[in-house]
């Protein structure tokens, strides 16, 4: 059975709740990490950073990396272009970009939720290796320099069986 979809669900769960930091599921190579702009604005000379404080077993562990957002309705694009960085050794970083749609091309919101608020997981890979002690860094790549109607960012990893 693939739990993907269920830990989708949860994560969403969790982001609604205002988790933040690190979290177990029993599993001690899973690692989430939540961001929540107080301003509902996020600044594109700020990045975030994702500091891998778990994977207790193992130095380091394949799976699932999901990003998960929450926005307000008030956001005025359709997707949200992002910059994932992070090392894959000692001596090279990966930069990847991610386009994250946010709205059809009718303009209704493809995350769910009741009220102002929209949240929004998805999967970022389904092959990624995480390592103990490393550092996820994320920043929006938009045209503008203060990202408006922003709420919460973070990232979940879940290992392969």
């Amino acid at each position: 059975m693939n739990k993907l979809p269920i830990y989708a669900l949860l994560l969403t769960a969790a982001a609604s709740c205002g988790i933040t930091g690190s979290r177990g599921n029993g599993d001690d190579n899973y690692f989430s990490s939540f961001h929540t702009f107080s301003d509902q604005k996020w600044i594109y000379t700020h990045p975030l950073e994702f500091t891998v404080d778990t994977l207790r077993d193992s130095f380091a562990s394949d799976g699932v990396l999901l990003l998960s957002l929450r926005h307000t309705s008030g956001y005025e694009y359709r997707n949200l272009w992002l910059e994932l960085a992070y090392p894959l050794n000692d001596s090279t970083l990966c930069r990847d970009t991610l386009n994250i749609e946010l709205a059809d091309d009718e303009g209704r919101w493809l995350g769910h939720g009741t009220g102002p608020s929209r949240q929004l997981a998805d999967t970022v890979s389904h092959a990624f290796t995480l390592r103990r002690g490393q550092t996820l860094t994320l920043r929006h790549i938009m045209r503008m320099d203060t990202l408006p109607n922003i709420e919460q960012i973070g990232i979940v990893f879940f290992p392969k069986d």
